[in-house]
């Protein structure tokens, strides 16, 4: 429920400081909030946990599209995404594939799942940390520098959602109903 937030906020972030810098900052968030979830004692904490990340998860999905697609030719640029796409059922597979490697041997039972969870963003910073902005990036920051004041931006913005609210609507109902048939799937 609170993937929009955040990836209006690290989108953003994203935009004003580059895509590295809030990519690293989200992932550490993934890693406190996963550690944090498996020491939750009541379910009012669960849902707290969850909730922040799905901020976290927001944040995440559009700055890596953003970071693969920006220097991408555009002729790959539908496959890419494509690729992209199919990480959210490639993930509920290995979800599941793990709950029953961890949750059923281990003494912490489903605790144990949440802090395994919290390995995976750790290599992925790293992995970052190494990589530059892309090139499409440092075009338009050096543009939007020139030209552009942060007003202008927000009344950019305004125009496209007054210009294409319709298109906007049909694109979130079409994620929600992508998201629906996957954790369906999933079950």
């Amino acid at each position: 429920m609170f993937r929009s937030l955040g990836a209006v906020i690290f989108g953003i972030a994203a935009d004003r400081f580059g895509r590295k810098w809030p990519f690293v900052v989200n992932n550490i968030l993934l890693i406190v909030i996963e550690l944090a979830t498996g020491f939750c004692q009541t379910y009012e904490q669960f849902l707290a946990c969850r909730a922040l990340f799905g901020v976290a998860m927001g944040g995440l999905y559009g700055n890596t599209a953003a970071t693969a697609l920006e220097d991408c030719p555009k002729a790959s640029r539908g496959i890419i995404s494509g690729i992209l796409q199919s990480g959210y059922p490639f993930g509920y597979l290995l979800a599941t594939a793990f709950t029953q490697a961890l949750v059923t041997t281990t003494r912490p039972e489903w605790r144990s799942l949440f802090w395994f969870g919290a390995c995976p963003p750790l290599l992925i910073i790293i992995f970052r940390l190494f990589l530059p902005e892309t090139d499409a990036y440092k075009e338009r920051f050096a543009l939007r520098n020139q030209t552009q004041s942060i007003r202008s931006v927000v009344a950019e913005v305004k125009d496209a959602i007054k210009r294409y609210w319709l298109l906007l609507i049909y694109l979130i109902l079409l994620m929600a109903g992508l998201t629906f048939i996957v954790s369906q799937s999933v079950l």
